[in-house]
């Protein structure tokens, strides 16, 4: 079939009117939410779920069908997911993470102790769910999805939010984004555990070479990666406007390099798009240069994309009678087991309050990272359709309680010695 074939023009003809109708939502969402004291990510999150059979498959089932056919081939998933890893390379060069010298030891004890917490309060929580919502599969494989379904950072949304309240450059920030990093690998390593109890046998050959695999992926960039970025900018006078194309394209081609690279290890594409942009942020000047290039297109409509595509798959109508109970009970849950054990971790290694209160309610946003989990459980017949519409309600109310307590609390982050990390 060529590029000009009939059903190519029609496939495309669809994906153009899915992208006209999402970026209409994205931007009326944001607005809506700018004016409620959300951000414009979380707001992006619920107008594409309210896109999805939650909400226009229940008013208008016959618009949402044409808009969205399910029996048609689509590109949308694909496309949303290329969103996703630059939106991660963008992430990645914002910070400045020399405000991590000193507290790395800090940043992984919070890594630690916030995915153990949640795996244990998923055991705890598991059988009660389990009753309330029967499933087939393992209790075991059931119990670590759970756990980890509440431990979850998304550091495509806490690194957004980061940059919309102005905490990016501050060392509460990068300490919250780079602990959210280093326990998202964690966190994908278990999920390879998970999976293998939920389909055994468990291959720890596979899994020692994953493990293996990230740590010369994270080598690769610290002592290849910033030679090569001195070596490709060593004539540049750090003027945006004079940035050569060439380094923009190699600069991509390593990005997606990284992420096909982190991909083959089981732990997704995002995770070597975010070290690519971690690289790119010790050379500050080029960072600044590349957002320049690729901000809007990529925060105003590519990243959108990919929040409508993942509100396509959830519906939220599955929520019916009883079980709407349970929201609240894994909302509290899974903020005291992340976000308060965090607290208490930062407290305890000598930060202030309002900082431990920042990195904690940092820590505790699931984003649509959850939802992620909670597709590869549903795939693997561990989550049950209406515990993932109970997991997934209770991940969005978790993410509402971000962007308000950031901003709170940002004064007092700002007046503080050391940003509170040496209270």
């Amino acid at each position: 079939m060529t590029a000009f074939h009939a059903q190519t023009e029609q496939v495309l003809i669809g994906l153009l009117l899915q992208f006209v109708v999402i970026l209409v939502a994205a931007r009326l969402g944001g607005r809506l939410g700018a004016r409620l004291g959300q951000s414009q990510s979380v707001s992006e999150i619920l107008a594409g779920l309210m896109l999805g059979p939650s909400c226009l498959g229940l008013v208008a089932p016959g618009a949402f069908r044409a808009l969205f056919p399910s029996d048609g081939p689509s590109i949308l998933p694909y496309f949303s997911h290329l969103g996703l890893v630059l939106a991660l390379f963008l992430i990645g060069a914002s910070f400045d993470f020399s405000h991590l010298r000193g507290h790395s030891a800090r940043s992984g004890a919070l890594a630690i102790a916030t995915l153990v917490a949640p795996i244990a309060a998923g055991f705890a929580l598991s059988s009660p769910l389990r009753e309330a919502m029967p499933g087939e599969g393992s209790s075991l494989a059931w119990s670590l999805f759970l756990g980890l379904v509440l431990g979850i950072t998304a550091i495509p949304i806490l690194g957004r939010i980061l940059v919309e309240v102005g905490l990016h450059a501050h060392p509460v920030g990068v300490l919250a984004i780079a602990t959210g990093a280093g326990k998202d690998v964690f966190t994908w390593l278990t999920l390879i555990v998970a999976l293998g109890v939920a389909k055994p046998p468990l291959d720890w050959g596979a899994f020692l070479g994953t493990v293996l695999g990230a740590l010369a992926l994270m080598g690769c960039a610290a002592f290849v990666g910033r030679p090569a970025l001195r070596w490709l900018t060593r004539s540049w006078d750090e003027d945006p406007a004079t940035l050569s194309p060439n380094v923009v394209v190699v600069l991509l081609g390593a990005t997606f390099l990284a992420a096909a690279a982190s991909a083959s290890l089981h732990l997704f594409a995002i995770f070597g798009a975010f070290l690519s942009g971690v690289t790119v942020s010790t050379h500050p000047a080029l960072a600044r240069a590349m957002q320049g290039r690729f901000h809007d297109l990529v925060m105003l409509f590519l990243l959108p994309v990919f929040f409508a595509s993942t509100g396509l798959r959830t519906d939220l109508s599955l929520l019916a009678g009883g079980l709407w109970v349970w929201v609240p009970v894994v909302t509290l849950v899974g903020s005291l087991a992340t976000g308060g054990v965090a607290v208490l971790i930062a407290r305890a290694s000598g930060m202030s309050w309002a900082a431990a209160a920042a990195v904690g309610v940092s820590l505790n946003t699931p984003g649509l990272m959850a939802l992620i989990l909670l597709n590869v459980g549903r795939d693997a017949g561990v989550v049950p359709p209406d515990a993932f519409a109970v997991l997934m309600a209770a991940a969005m109310l978790r993410n509402l309680l971000t962007v308000p307590t950031l901003r709170s609390l940002r004064p007092r982050l700002e007046a503080e010695r050391d940003g509170g990390l040496a209270a």
